[in-house]
This record gives C-alpha cells, structure tokens and sequence, in this order.
C-alpha cells in the first residue's frame, strides 16, 4: 500500500495556479476512494487538469490508483455545463490475484446551472480496449453517475453510483468496484 501512496503523491503537482485545486473522498461499507484533482493550465478555453485516485474496495479485495490528464471545458453558451475529455492509467490488483494495468480513453460531462440552487448532476465513462490493457486485464470499462449539492460555494455534498469493470483472463467480465458512495468534493 505504501508504494500507491507514494505513486499517488508524486502524480500530485506541488504547486498551484490559479484555478482551484479539489479533494474528492467517497465511501461505503466496504470501500473508500480518494481523489485529487489540481489544474496544470487555465485560460479563457478551458483547463488542462491532472488526477490522481487511490481505490480500496475490500469486498473484491481491490487496490487501484489512477492518474490522468483530462481537458476541461465550458462548451457552448450553456451556463452550468462543465465537459472534460482525457485519459486515465488504471493500475492494481483485484481478487489478490488479478493485477491489471490500463489506458482508459474518455470523459465527464456535469450540469449545474444556477437555477436549480446548488443541485447538480456529473456523469463519467473511461473505456480501456483490449489494446491498451496488460497483465492480467484484457479491457476495462469505468461508468458512473453522481448527484450532488453545493453545500457551500467550495464544497459539494454527493451521492454516487460508480462501476468498474474489467475482463479478465482466468475469471472473464468481473466488478472490480461496484457500489454506491457518499462523500464530498473540497475546492481550496
């Protein structure tokens, strides 16, 4: 565990510009995910962001961390409507016997227009084809959904329904993290 920890840290940039830089921790009963977002770049078009996750889902014995590169922006005149397309590498191992290593190809679309008072909803899909999985993987898919509310102007309470899945040699299609989460998101 000790080497996630330190692969997710060194991912994280140390130095922040102007954009706001989020924590992000959702749980369950038997599972906890942490993730760090941080803006490289903003200007008038939108941001290039990097992240950072640490997974630990202890019904499939699940250890997973990701890193990514996700462009972000505010298409359109569409006020509340966020979109960002990029990609994620999976690594970890699942089932104590599954390793997996991943590119995931995808985004996230949120809408959280001001006049709904704070709610939002946030969509994710990653897809990783048979061609950019290794080890023990042969293609992995990440879906997602999640309804929020601005709590204050900086932090978003949440409810969230997250999937991740991956086919496997010797066990096939298997959820390497199922499962609904609470948790809040903290911008500084």
């Amino acid at each position: 565990m000790k080497k996630w920890l330190f692969l997710f840290l060194l991912s994280c940039p140390l130095v922040a510009p102007a954009a706001a830089t989020s924590l992000d921790l959702g749980l369950n009963d038997f599972s906890v995910q942490l993730q760090f977002a941080h803006p490289l770049h903003a200007d008038a078009y939108g941001m290039v962001q990097a992240e950072g996750r640490l997974l630990y889902n202890d019904r499939e014995e699940t250890r997973v961390a990701s890193v990514g590169l996700l462009f972000v922006g505010e298409p359109g005149n569409v006020s509340g409507l966020n979109l960002g397309i990029g990609g994620q590498v999976y690594g970890g191992r699942t089932d104590e016997r599954q390793d997996l290593l991943a590119l995931g190809v995808g985004g996230r679309l949120a809408y959280a227009p001001p006049i709904l008072g704070g709610f939002g909803v946030s969509g994710k899909l990653f897809y990783a084809p048979q061609i950019l999985a290794g080890l023990d993987a042969d293609r992995l898919l990440e879906t997602g959904i999640r309804l929020s509310y601005a709590v204050t102007p900086k932090v978003r309470a949440y409810g969230e329904y997250q999937n991740l899945r991956s086919d496997f040699e010797d066990r096939g299609n298997w959820a390497i993290d199922e499962g609904v989460r609470i948790g809040f998101e903290a911008s500084f």
